[in-house]
């Protein structure tokens, strides 16, 4: 039977965010990761792992909306800096999982 961290871990592995360099240290919430895909993404955790106050996850203030010129840009390979937003990881999502509520990272 697979713990929660490890299926946190499969759970970003199968949605393709997930750095085998980086591990639990891996960023979720990368600029150039396009804002619909994270948004979809986190509902499918919230939904998946049962968090019981996902409403209090403000998407604004950990996603970047970039606008449509600056995805091009990003999709051809062009780094864009944004204004920073604090970083969601992994491991900060494992706790998330164990806790089955969203808190904000420190």
């Amino acid at each position: 039977m697979m713990d929660v961290q490890e299926k946190t871990i499969m759970f970003f592995k199968k949605c393709g965010v997930y750095d085998d360099k980086l591990k639990n240290k891996t960023i979720i919430n990368d600029v150039n990761e396009d804002f619909m895909d994270l948004e979809s993404l986190f509902e499918s955790f919230f939904k998946e792992f049962d968090i019981e106050n996902s409403y209090a996850f403000d998407v604004t203030r950990y996603f970047h909306q970039i606008p449509f010129f600056n995805k091009i840009l990003i999709a051809f390979g062009f780094k864009i800096k944004a204004e920073n937003k604090p970083s969601i990881t992994i491991s900060h999502m494992i706790k998330v999982a164990k806790r089955k509520e969203w808190f904000d990272p420190e």
